[in-house]
């Protein structure tokens, strides 16, 4: 997968997973806030990982 395709796939997913989270909580459901935040800090090291090993492949 390329990066850019990556990219998008990657904010659409978390984009929609947000969309999720805030109509369970409309819904009355509690949501762990701190969970959120740590998988999204999460995925956005899992993001700069995979861009760094394609940058890689670029360059070296």
């Amino acid at each position: 997968m390329d990066p850019y395709t990556f990219g998008m796939v990657s904010v659409g997913v978390a984009g929609g997973s947000l969309v999720v989270v805030s109509y369970l909580e409309s819904r009355g459901v509690v949501i762990n806030k701190t969970l959120i935040g740590i998988a999204l800090e999460a995925s956005k090291l899992g993001a700069i990982w995979y861009l760094m090993k394609e940058m890689a492949k670029v360059f070296l």
